[in-house]
């Protein structure tokens, strides 16, 4: 097996030089062995999200199927919390973990899509478990298949590759083998996508309804063989959080319905855009659950500073994984300060923080020293802010600013995409408010929108930039 694939090495121990400090940066999903890095944020942020999606599910009887949204900013570590509830909820759930950008394209993401998925990752589970499904069901099911996309036993086992056939060590169905065809022509082509879905929406009712049959039919069958998953099948959609905000709209908004009423328990990842939508996602869906930022800030006389308390914290996810004083060089003696100033320029964001770690120890290495300076964290925090400078449409710094007074997101198109894009944070506790990604307060078109906003001429030097008076 190649590098690539087993992962990132894990250090055994703290990191103490450039590169295995970077190793230790990965910024995936916590799981394996390197869920030893793993930080209770809890006491610095709420931890509402986890807490009452658990209570939802740990709710519901046997029996009783549910479609929950859980939902935050990419990279605020949804995916490392959704791994450590699995263990959880396999108490009394089989579940399926699922990251949706593996399977499907995730720019361009249909029901349909999700459908298929789930067909295909269900009847997986339950060869590996070796169910055995009502067979005039199955029959059924696979003739529908096959008479709607003209697809036959021989033109299905042409494109069968070795991964469908070794799947889960057991011999495959033929419809999961038709359904991953399916999708890997959706993947693909746009040209396939089109005519896959079309073909599958022509009766998409009956689509649905056997889809259910067969659902229900798999979690009789799984309470009957494994009494220790009474409430059968969850199947945790993760990465889907990862649409883009007109993609987001249509899956949660457009068809709502077909992402319910499905006999399987469901978690759907979703863009934090969706939950800013003036089309009310609690009127599709329950309440989603959101994970904020982790609020690095605090009201100091009547201007936004910084709260001691969480930044320590929030450190730990640094200092849980290197020798920082061996990695960062000392400043004034201080050999926290060059972490501290990462921690402030994060905004919160736990992915953006350690990705500037790791691209820190890879500047400093590629100077040939053999500790991060000042140099490099002044590197990675404009490479930062670069990368918004790309990304962020012009007309978003006004708005921006506004962000930055009022510590609240406009609900418009323009605010969903700001969310999108991370150019804005939520953070939530004892109230909810917006505020920009710090890096961006550097960019020089916010600078310049600051100015015309203090009422300033465009030639008028910048004054330094410090946090707004909260209302």
């Amino acid at each position: 097996m190649s590098a690539v694939a087993q992962g990132p090495t894990i250090p055994d121990a703290k990191a103490t030089t450039l590169k295995t400090a970077f190793q230790a940066c990965d910024v995936g999903a916590l799981k394996g062995e390197s869920q030893k890095y793993y930080v209770d944020l809890s006491a610095v942020r709420s931890a509402a999200a986890i807490n009452s999606l658990r209570t939802r599910l740990d709710f519901l009887d046997p029996g009783q199927f549910a479609a929950v949204l859980f939902t935050g900013h990419r990279g605020c570590g949804k995916s490392t919390e959704l791994l450590r509830l699995k263990s959880h909820l396999e108490q009394e759930y089989r579940v399926i973990y699922l990251e949706a950008d593996d399977a499907l394209d995730i720019n361009d993401a249909d029901y349909i899509d999700l459908y298929l998925v789930l067909i295909r990752q269900v009847l997986n589970e339950v060869g590996a478990l070796k169910l055995h499904l009502d067979l005039p069901l199955m029959e059924r099911f696979e003739q529908w298949f096959k008479d709607i996309t003209e697809e036959t036993e021989e033109s299905v086992a042409k494109s069968v590759t070795l991964e469908t056939k070794a799947q889960a060590g057991v011999e495959v169905p033929f419809l999961s083998k038709l359904v991953a065809k399916l999708l890997a022509q959706i993947k693909g082509s746009h040209t396939q996508r089109k005519t896959v879905r079309k073909q599958l929406q022509q009766d998409i009712g009956r689509l649905k309804a056997d889809m259910n049959a067969v659902l229900l039919d798999a979690f009789t069958k799984l309470r009957e063989a494994y009494p220790q998953y009474p409430k059968g099948f969850l199947v945790m959609f993760d990465n889907l959080d990862r649409v883009p905000p007109d993609v987001g709209d249509r899956l949660y908004f457009d068809y709502a319905a077909q992402l319910q009423d499905l006999n399987c328990t469901l978690i759907y990842t979703v863009p934090i855009s969706v939950v800013y939508s003036d089309k009310n996602v609690n009127n599709a869906f329950s309440q989603p659950h959101i994970v904020p930022m982790v609020n690095i800030y605090q009201l100091q006389e009547g201007k936004l500073g910084y709260n001691p308390e969480v930044l320590k914290r929030l450190g730990k996810l640094i200092t849980g994984r290197m020798d920082y004083q061996s990695v960062f060089a000392a400043q004034n003696g201080n050999a926290g300060a060059l972490v501290m100033r990462l921690l402030k320029a994060s905004g919160g964001h736990v992915r953006q923080l350690m990705q500037m770690v790791a691209k820190a120890c890879l500047a400093a290495a590629s100077r040939g020293a053999t500790q991060v300076e000042a140099v490099d964290v002044d590197y990675v925090i404009k490479q930062e802010q670069f990368n918004f400078e790309r990304v962020v449409p012009e007309h978003h710094y006004p708005l921006l600013v506004q962000v930055c007074q009022q510590q609240r997101v406009p609900q418009t198109a323009d605010g969903q995409r700001m969310l999108f894009n991370l150019s804005v944070l939520e953070y939530n506790g004892d109230r909810r408010w917006n505020y920009i990604n710090p890096v961006i307060k550097n960019c020089e078109a916010y600078r310049e929108a600051l100015r015309l906003a203090q009422g300033q001429p465009q030639d008028t030097p910048t004054p330094p930039i410090v946090p707004p008076t909260v209302p």
